[in-house]
């Protein structure tokens, strides 16, 4: 089976020319998956709202970065245009894909093809023009969107809390209060994250965490938008803005890159998001009275972090008891895989012994056909007795390379894994666990892919 990776993209201005919305290219890339038995969808990229001249586009990152990690086989897409619309980008990613021998297809233009040196010109062509189409939208979509900004016309379809559309332009609305005193609680409270839960348990607005910070940079509060000063009524007070961009990057934390062993592997029970690790730190008071700082690694629940109302569960997985549950689960599979795969050998060699006679028996017949011994008709008569027995054998194909199941059971491995850095450990992890759900209660369970 081959291990697909979906790729969907659609800018705004796109999906208004050409109706070729996000669902109509699912639907389109699952039909021919369908049709091809031998797919397996791994993931899904989407990438709403983003221009294909762009190469920053955050799911398409995600996908560069599992096709660096040999996740993937092969990406598929509905055309040509929703990969790139830039050719310097394509050619530059077409060759990280060759060197992990990732191919690609457009699932609705089957006549591109990157074996001959005909196809990868043609695309390249194609790619230019493509290209150009692009930058001429783009200068002239920028160009509107510009002469709105200065009539104080609104240039999208999502309004700012507090606000309301009339006659294509911003008016404030009755949640304007709210506003208000959302600026005013972040900057008593000093905490983001508080006031993310202000603003659902006070109002029942349920907002991530960036969602917040996001309004809380808004510029359309204070009336302006890009180089208008006056795009907008404003709802909050300049002084009351800048002190709260003032205090913002007191409150924001810098992430320091660290390896977890379980990244990307944990899903929540309750809401099926994702389970993300944190370092906490703590201090300690020694014996002699000194204090020392620790370091503890948990997982929890990425939606329960960021806002308590938007998940339940609030438990918090310590890495080490974790690392400890699944290794033993791990150790249990593999054994219960080898006992069932010893039990199951003698009668797979007894088949394919079987099988084996079977086909020298045909090939004798063939023989003796051949050489006169027997006429046609009995020739037909014994070989599809012969044919009916080969039939009915089913020889299990080898699904399980027990090389490696002994391996992980044995001490070797063992001491192997003691020695592993922690992104090491991950990818061992990814390669034999398809996903582990964590639960409230603090219950585990692992899903592995064999």
């Amino acid at each position: 089976m081959k291990r697909v990776a979906l790729y969907m993209r659609v800018s705004t201005e796109q999906q208004a020319k050409h109706g070729d919305s996000l669902r109509e290219q699912k639907e389109t890339l699952y039909e021919y998956i369908e049709q091809h038995k031998d797919l397996k969808v791994v993931n899904e990229y989407v990438d709403g709202g983003i221009s294909g001249q762009k190469i920053n586009r955050d799911e398409f990152q995600k996908l560069l970065q599992d096709v660096k990690e040999n996740k993937i086989d092969i990406i598929l897409f509905t055309k040509l245009d929703r990969w790139f619309r830039n050719l310097r980008h394509y050619l530059n990613t077409q060759e990280i894909l060759e060197k992990h021998n990732v191919s690609w297809n457009a699932v609705s233009q089957q006549y591109y093809d990157t074996t001959t040196a005909y196809g990868r010109t043609f695309i390249a062509q194609v790619m230019s023009f493509a290209e150009l189409e692009a930058q001429i939208d783009s200068e002239r979509i920028k160009a509107v969107m510009a002469n709105k900004i200065i009539q104080g016309e609104v240039v999208s379809g999502k309004t700012p809390l507090g606000y309301s559309i009339e006659n294509k332009k911003l008016v404030i609305n009755d949640d304007a209060p709210i506003v208000i005193d959302i600026f005013n609680y972040f900057l008593s409270s000093g905490s983001l994250r508080k006031t993310v839960y202000y603003l659902g348990s006070q109002y029942g607005i349920v907002r991530d965490y960036q969602s917040v910070k996001n309004m809380l940079t808004n510029k359309k509060y204070i009336g302006e938008l890009r180089n208008n000063k006056n795009y907008c009524p404003p709802i909050i007070d300049k002084k009351l803005f800048y002190a709260v961009q003032k205090a913002l990057p007191k409150n924001l934390k810098t992430n320091a890159k660290r390896d977890y062993i379980f990244k990307g592997l944990l899903k929540c029970s309750d809401c099926q998001g994702s389970v993300a690790g944190q370092t906490i730190k703590a201090r300690y008071k020694k014996k002699d009275g000194t204090e020392s700082i620790y370091e503890r690694t948990c997982y929890r629940c990425v939606k329960r972090r960021n806002n308590k109302l938007r998940c339940t569960n609030k438990h918090a997985f310590y890495e080490k008891n974790l690392e400890r549950y699944i290794f033993e689960a791990t150790k249990q599979k593999f054994e219960q895989i080898q006992i069932n795969y010893s039990k199951k050998q003698p009668k797979i060699i007894k088949k394919k012994n079987s099988k084996k006679n079977i086909e020298n028996k045909l090939d004798r017949l063939k023989k003796a056909y051949l050489n006169e011994v027997i006429d046609l008709e009995e020739y037909k008569k014994d070989r599809e007795a012969l044919m009916k027995e080969l039939n009915e054998i089913e020889v299990e194909p080898a699904k399980i390379d027990i090389k490696n199941v002994e391996f992980i059971l044995s001490k070797e491995f063992d001491e192997i894994y003691t020695e592993s850095s922690k992104e090491e450990k991950n990818a061992l992890w990814r390669s034999i666990i398809d996903d582990i759900i964590v639960f409230p209660d603090g219950n585990i369970t692992a899903n592995f892919l064999i």
